[in-house]
C-alpha cells in the first residue's frame, strides 16, 4: 500500500537512493533539506522539496505534516559554524521527533553509523549514540539503522580517493589496517523502504554491512586495481596523521579532521553476520565497484545491476 514519507536531509547520497526506491514502490516522497534549490533534479523523481533546518526546526512541522513515515538521515561529515554534530544529530533529531508527535507520524526510521557509543572519544559518534537514545525514549514506532561505509554511484569515499588519486603517483594511507564492511547504497535504500510497512521491525535496531570485510589499505588497493591504474600506497605515521588531519580541518571540504581520524583508528564492521537475512541478500564490492568507479565504461554493468536491483525488490517487505 502506498505510504506518504517524508526523508528529512534527503537530498544528499542516500537520500536519493531511498527516493528512487520508494517512488519505485509506489509511495509518495517529500524531501526536507536546507537547500531545496540544489536539489530540484529530484523532481525528476517525483519528489516535492521544502526547506527545512533541523538544527532551529524551522519548516519541519510543514515537511511531516500529513505524513506515515519520517525517515531521518540527517548526518554531518565535519563541523561549520552553527552545524555542529551536538546541533545536528542531538538537536535536529529531538526538532524531528517533536515535529512528529505533532503530526501523529505513525512511523520513524533514524540513520545512525555503525560505532555510534556514548563513550567514544569521537564527538561524532557519541551523538550518534545521543540521537539514538533520543529515539529509543520517545513513544514513536521508531526503527534504527546502523550501515558501516556506504558505497554507489556518487559516493564520498571511492570517488574521493579516486579524485586524490587523478592528481598523485603516491597515495596516503592513514590507519590502513582498519577494517570496513562496505554496503551497497541500494541495499541499504531497500532495508530503508522495506521497514516502511513491516511492522515485524518496530522497535529494533539493523546493522547493516556488505558480504565482506576489508581493511582500509585493501579498499585502496581493490579501487586502483578496478580502475587500472598503479600508485604507490604509502603508510602515514599516527604523528604525521594528526599533524595532517589538524591542517586538513580548516579546508572549506576538508578531506580529514581530527574527528575522523579517530573514527579510522577502530573497526567498522558488524558485530553478528553482516546483513539481516530479512532484507535479502547484499551486493559484493567487488561485483559493484566497476559500475560507477570507472565512468560510463561500466554502463553495461550498471544495467545488469539495475535488473538484479528490480528482481530484489519483487521480495516481500513482510
Amino acid at each position: 500500500m502506498a505510504k506518504r514519507i517524508c526523508i528529512i536531509g534527503g537530498s544528499g547520497f542516500i537520500g536519493r537512493a531511498i527516493t528512487r526506491a520508494a517512488r519505485a514502490k509506489g509511495h509518495e516522497v517529500t524531501i526536507g533539506c536546507r537547500h531545496p534549490q540544489k536539489a530540484r533534479d529530484m523532481q525528476v523523481e517525483g519528489a516535492r522539496l521544502i526547506k527545512v533546518d533541523v538544527t532551529t526546526g524551522r519548516g519541519l512541522d510543514e515537511a511531516v505534516a500529513n505524513t506515515d513515515c519520517v525517515i531521518n538521515l540527517v548526518g554531518l561529515l565535519f563541523e561549520r559554524g552553527s552545524q555542529t554534530f551536538e546541533a545536528a544529530h542531538v538537536g535536529g533529531t529531538e526538532h524531528i521527533l517533536d515535529a512528529c508527535k505533532k503530526a501523529k507520524v505513525k512511523r520513524y526510521l533514524h540513520m545512525s553509523a555503525l560505532g555510534a557509543l556514548a563513550s567514544s572519544p569521537s564527538q561524532y559518534a557519541r551523538t550518534k549514540a545521543a540521537a539514538e537514545a533520543a529515539v529509543k525514549k520517545s513513544k514513536l514506532a521508531y526503527t534504527i539503522i546502523r550501515p558501516s561505509i556506504v558505497f554507489g554511484a556518487g559516493d564520498s569515499f571511492f570517488n574521493k580517493f579516486k579524485q586524490i588519486a587523478s592528481f598523485v603517483p603516491v597515495l596516503p594511507v592513514i590507519e590502513g589496517g582498519t577494517r570496513f564492511q562496505p554496503v551497497w547504497v541500494e541495499d541499504v535504500a531497500r532495508v530503508f523502504v522495506s521497514c516502511i510497512s513491516n511492522r515485524n521491525v518496530k522497535g529494533k535496531t539493523f546493522e547493516l554491512g556488505g558480504p565482506e570485510v576489508f581493511t582500509f589499505r585493501e579498499l585502496l588497493e581493490l579501487m586502483l586495481q578496478t580502475l587500472g591504474w598503479s600508485r604507490l600506497l604509502l603508510p602515514v605515521p599516527g604523528f604525521v596523521a594528526r599533524i595532517m588531519a589538524t591542517f586538513m580541518q580548516l579546508l572549506p571540504i576538508p578531506p580529514l579532521t581530527p574527528d575522523q581520524l579517530i573514527l579510522l583508528q577502530r573497526d567498522n564492521v558488524v558485530k553478528k553476520g553482516g546483513f539481516p537475512s530479512a532484507f535479502g541478500k547484499p551486493s559484493a564490492l567487488g561485483e559493484v565497484l566497476p559500475t560507477y568507479i570507472g565512468g560510463n565504461q561500466a554502463l553495461n554493468l550498471q544495467n545488469r545491476l539495475d535488473h538484479n536491483r528490480r528482481h530484489y525488490w519483487e521480495t516481500p517487505s513482510g
